[in-house]
């Protein structure tokens, strides 16, 4: 093996985070935001801020500067929680769900030019390689 297998991982991570990013300018969305209103939208109970630090392993300045701006460009609305009214629940607008459906093509469609060339079978070796890399590297972090 002339690289080393993080070589691969890394380029990877870099070319996927620099078409994100492309992508992302054009709506003024960054790659964070994107991800921040993408958990939004999966997470069916009620957010607040400490959760999005928490899940992003972010910090509260961090996170508020992040809202801030989804806030100010309309992809989100903060709203004074009705249990504990020192903590905000944050919810998406029209505008973020209806852009969230196109990213989710986006993703797809990025998805099928990664895989373009490799066979099913070669698709299900590589996915269960690449679990067990992730295994691996999930049991050095403890």
């Amino acid at each position: 093996m002339d690289r080393h297998i993080g070589f691969y991982f890394k380029k990877i991570f870099q070319i996927m985070e620099r078409n994100m990013n492309k992508k992302l300018e054009k709506i003024d969305l960054t790659n964070s935001q994107a991800s921040i209103l993408i958990y939004l939208y999966k997470n069916k109970e009620i957010v607040n801020q400490r959760d999005i630090e928490r899940k992003f392993e972010l910090t509260n300045p961090t996170v508020n500067g992040i809202l801030n701006r989804l806030e100010n460009k309309d992809f989100i609305k903060r709203t004074v929680s009705l249990k504990d009214a020192r903590n905000k629940e944050i919810h998406l607008t029209e505008k973020s769900i209806s852009l969230i459906n196109e990213m989710k093509k986006e993703a797809k469609q990025l998805e099928k030019e990664m895989i373009a060339g490799i066979s099913k079978e070669e698709l299900n070796i590589f996915n269960e390689v690449l679990k067990k890399v992730f295994n691996n590297m999930q049991g050095g972090l403890k």
